[in-house]
C-alpha cells in the first residue's frame, strides 16, 4: 500500500511543441510548417474530408431522372370536320364566325328552304287527298253507309270530308239507281216468262217467244251481276292505285322533310370554328361544297413532337411524358401529364435538312388549371415534351464526362 501511494502521478498530456534542437534535424520548409502549425488546421481538414465523403455517399445514392426532350405542337385528337350541304342552295342566315366555340348539334347556318317547303306542302296536300279517297273507297267496297275518315283529315280538312262524302253519296245513288232499274225490269220479265210458259205448253204461244223471254231474263240477270261486279272491281282497283300513290307520296314527304331539316346546318361535333368559306347572305352554295371547318374539342389532347435520332433509342410507347406549353409559364401553371402513344417508323426531314423522328403523346386533360383560372389549350400551340427514359445517380452524372473522355483519350490517328 505504501509503495503504491508513493509512486509519482503522471503529468497531464500536453501538446508538445517541437524544440529548437529537434528542428535542426528536419528540412527548413517543414521546420517552418511545424513551428507555425495551428491546431485548427487539423480540424478544418477533417471537416473538409467529412463533407467530401458525405457528398460522395449522397451522390452515389441519390438519383435523378433521365429526360429526352422534343419540340412540337398540339394537334386535334380527331380529324378536322368539314361541314357541307348535300343539296346546296341560297345562304339565308349565318350564325357563327371564325374562332367561335360551338356545341354538337348547334345551328351554324341556314339555307333558304322555300322550294323544299313548297314541294312539301304540295306533297302533303296529295297525301290528304289520297287518304280521303282511300277512306271513301274502303267504305264503298264494304258497302258502308258512312265514311270513316282519318282523324287529322276529319279535324283539319273539312273540305275533303265534304267533297268525298258528296262523291260517295253520288256514286251510291248511281249504283242504287242502276240496280233498282234492272231489278224492276228483271221482275217484270220473270213474271212475263212465268205467264208465257203455260201458254207455250198449250200451244197458244210459240216456243220461239218462250225462248226469247228466257233469253231476256238471263241477259237482265247477267247485266245486274255485271254492274255490281264491275262496280266492286272498279272500287278495289281505284283503292289499290290510291294506296300505291299514297306510298310514293309518303316517301316524297319523308325526303322533303329531310331536305328541309338539312337546310338548318348543325355542327357535327363540339369544337372551334376554324374557317368559314361562305359569308355573303344570298350567296349560292353548291351541293357538296365545303362551307365551314371545325376543329373538334375532345376530352384529351394529342401532341406531336420531333425527337433527334440519337435520343429515339430510349423511347417506346407507354412511357410517361410531361407536356410544357410555351404559351404558359411552366413554373406557374405546370404542364400536362401524358403517355407516349406512337413513334414514327422512320425519320422525317424538314426544309432545313434536319432529320427527326415524330412521336405522338396523348394527354388525359386539355386545360391547365390553377386555383384562380383554367387555361384552354387549342390545336397549334407550341409545346416542349419531356419524356422520362430512365434514372441515374448524381455521381454517375458527374463522372459521365470523365468516363467519356477516358474512353476517347489517345485513340485519335
Amino acid at each position: 500500500m505504501s509503495e503504491q501511494s508513493n509512486k509519482p502521478t503522471p503529468a497531464p498530456k500536453q501538446d508538445v511543441k517541437p524544440q529548437k534542437s529537434d528542428l535542426d534535424f528536419v528540412a527548413d520548409t517543414k521546420a517552418a510548417f511545424l513551428e507555425n502549425r495551428s491546431p485548427y488546421a487539423s480540424i478544418l481538414l477533417f471537416v473538409i474530408v467529412g463533407i467530401i465523403s458525405a457528398f460522395t455517399f449522397w451522390a452515389s445514392k441519390s438519383s435523378i431522372d433521365e429526360v429526352t426532350r422534343g419540340q412540337g405542337k398540339v394537334v386535334p385528337s380527331s380529324y378536322l370536320q368539314v361541314v357541307q350541304s348535300l343539296e346546296g342552295g341560297i345562304l339565308s342566315e349565318l350564325k357563327v364566325a371564325e374562332g367561335d366555340i360551338v356545341e354538337k348539334g348547334q345551328s351554324l347556318l341556314k339555307i333558304d328552304s322555300t322550294a323544299f317547303t313548297a314541294a312539301m306542302s304540295e306533297s302533303s296536300a296529295q297525301r290528304d287527298n289520297l287518304m280521303a279517297s282511300i277512306a271513301r273507297l274502303e267504305a264503298e267496297a264494304a258497302a258502308q253507309e258512312t265514311i270513316e275518315f282519318p282523324q287529322h283529315i276529319a279535324e283539319h280538312r273539312q273540305d275533303l270530308v265534304q267533297s268525298e262524302s258528296k262523291l260517295f253519296q253520288s256514286r251510291r245513288e248511281n249504283l242504287k239507281s242502276s240496280v233498282e232499274h234492272l231489278t224492276k225490269s228483271l221482275e217484270f220479265k220473270r213474271k212475263e216468262l212465268d205467264m208465257t210458259r203455260p201458254l207455250a205448253a198449250k200451244g197458244i204461244v210459240s216456243q220461239v217467244e218462250l225462248l226469247r223471254l228466257e233469253s231476256v231474263v238471263n241477259d237482265t240477270e247477267s247485266e245486274l251481276a255485271r254492274i255490281q261486279s264491275e262496280y266492286t272491281k272498279e272500287v278495289l282497283t281505284s283503292r289499290n292505285d290510291a294506296k300505291g300513290k299514297l306510298e310514293q307520296v309518303l316517301q316524297n314527304i319523308i325526303a322533303f322533310e329531310d331536305k328541309i331539316r338539312r337546310t338548318n346546318i348543325q355542327s357535327p361535333v363540339t369544337g372551334t370554328i376554324n374557317k368559314v368559306n361562305f359569308k355573303t347572305l344570298g350567296g349560292v352554295i353548291r351541293s357538296g361544297e365545303p362551307i365551314i371547318e371545325i376543329v373538334p374539342n375532345e376530352s384529351d389532347l394529342i401532341v406531336e413532337a420531333n425527337v433527334a435520332p440519337k435520343d429515339i433509342g430510349f423511347i417506346h410507347p407507354g412511357q410517361e411524358a410531361t407536356v410544357k406549353l410555351t404559351a404558359y409559364d411552366f413554373s406557374i401553371y405546370g404542364g400536362l401529364k401524358g403517355v407516349v402513344e406512337h413513334i414514327s417508323a422512320d425519320t422525317l426531314t424538314d426544309e432545313r435538312g434536319d432529320s427527326f423522328y415524330t412521336i405522338r403523346v396523348r394527354t388525359s386533360e386539355r386545360t391547365l388549371s390553377t386555383s384562380e383560372q383554367s387555361l384552354k389549350i387549342i390545336p397549334g400551340m407550341q409545346v416542349e415534351v419531356d419524356i422520362l427514359t430512365g434514372e441515374k445517380t448524381i455521381l454517375d452524372y458527374i463522372f459521365k464526362p470523365l468516363l467519356r473522355a477516358k474512353m476517347n483519350a489517345l485513340t485519335e490517328r
